[in-house]
């Protein structure tokens, strides 16, 4: 072997093997939790013997006209605009299986199976349930019916139509359930009733080999409950639907970006010192003028992309660290004007703000 051969040898040897050593020392950049957007949808739209569109107030005009919940043309559209628009699932808007009641639950369960269920993106998107307790409950009161027994076989049903589907949102293998207004079940049922239930489901469920995260709304107050609060019992995460009402219509978005920045933090901190994770919310307006059920005087904070891009700017700034789900108040909750989907009035202008504020996935 010739002098300059080997020493061609030796320097590819040499550039390899200090190839080898940067690529194992270099420092790796530390891991982030991906940012999960999540809005509220609604599958109440366009039912014969309950039709919303003509008989609430709503607030704005659907891009995609007076559309039926149980098309899944209607919901494909939903997912795409969600899907451009760095929107990753739909917590969706569920009463349970309704059999029980001669109403338009079983309905709206029906609207799921046909409508979102059958659009072809669903297989790039995620969806979970969104338990309506209050509508459930004050119908199963009103009705001489038993909540408890209603919400174990609804969480059974759950379990067996929907939390194997491939697009169901899962945390850590565990499906994911957000449930209305915990603080509304203790109101009306005994703490051991509620605390009971829980338990009951869980282990109703775990003899499926299924194991909730349960993330709990907590109400429309600002603050976070206490440590030791009864409302904290069996809950993975919590987040908080609403600020107070009251301050909104008394002094409009500076107080609610007030209540954000002041409270966010406390809620992040409250909820970790527990072992319990937080997800943050941000909506664009409220307004329940004329809704069914709601006297004057009208709660209405004004629809404003600017306070909207505040807001969740805030929200995600306080996303939990390991958790890392923000969600948006609603994508077409039409009665009460929190919408984001497109409308005649506004294009996209709501789904933009999210766009730009949302940062890219690596």
């Amino acid at each position: 072997m010739n002098r300059k051969f080997a020493l061609t040898i030796i320097l590819v040897a040499i550039l390899v093997i200090s190839t080898i050593v940067v690529l194992i020392t270099r420092p790796h950049p530390p891991i982030e939790p991906a940012e999960e957007i999540g809005a509220y949808y609604y599958i109440w739209w366009g039912i014969g013997i309950n039709n919303h569109w003509i008989k609430d107030n709503i607030k704005g005009t659907p891009f995609l006209g007076y559309y039926n919940s149980s098309d899944s043309r209607v919901a494909d559209q939903h997912i795409l605009f969600a899907k451009q628009h760095k929107i990753d699932f739909f917590a969706v808007s569920w009463i349970g299986k309704g059999d029980w009641l001669n109403w338009d639950f079983s309905i709206i369960d029906q609207n799921l199976r046909s409508g979102l269920l059958q659009a072809p993106h669903l297989k790039d998107f995620n969806f979970c349930l969104f338990y309506e307790t209050k509508l459930v409950l004050d119908n199963a009161l009103n009705d001489n019916k038993s909540f408890t027994e209603i919400f174990l076989n609804d969480t059974h049903y759950a379990a067996e139509q929907y939390f194997a589907n491939p697009s169901y949102l899962r945390i850590n293998s565990d499906p994911v359930l957000f449930v209305y207004n915990v603080p509304y079940l203790y109101q009306k049922l005994p703490v051991q009733v509620v605390q009971g239930l829980l338990d009951s489901v869980r282990h109703q469920l775990a003899k499926m080999g299924v194991y909730l995260y349960i993330i709990g709304d907590m109400g429309g107050g600002p603050s976070p409950p206490s440590a030791n609060s009864d409302w904290l019992y069996s809950m993975n995460a919590t987040t908080s639907y609403f600020f107070d009402p009251g301050k909104q219509n008394a002094t409009g978005w500076n107080e609610v970006l007030e209540d954000a920045r002041t409270y966010y933090p406390q809620w992040l901190s409250r909820m970790n010192s527990k072992g319990i994770a937080f997800v943050p919310n941000a909506y664009p307006g409220f307004n329940n003028t004329n809704n069914t059920g709601v006297s004057p005087p009208w709660t209405v904070l004004p629809r404003n992309e600017t306070q909207f891009r505040s807001m969740l700017e805030i929200a995600l700034n306080h996303a939990d660290s390991n958790l890392g789900i923000a969600m948006i108040t609603s994508w077409n909750e039409w009665m009460e004007g929190t919408t984001i989907e497109p409308s005649m009035e506004e294009g996209e202008l709501f789904l933009h703000v999210v766009y730009n504020i949302v940062p890219e996935l690596p």
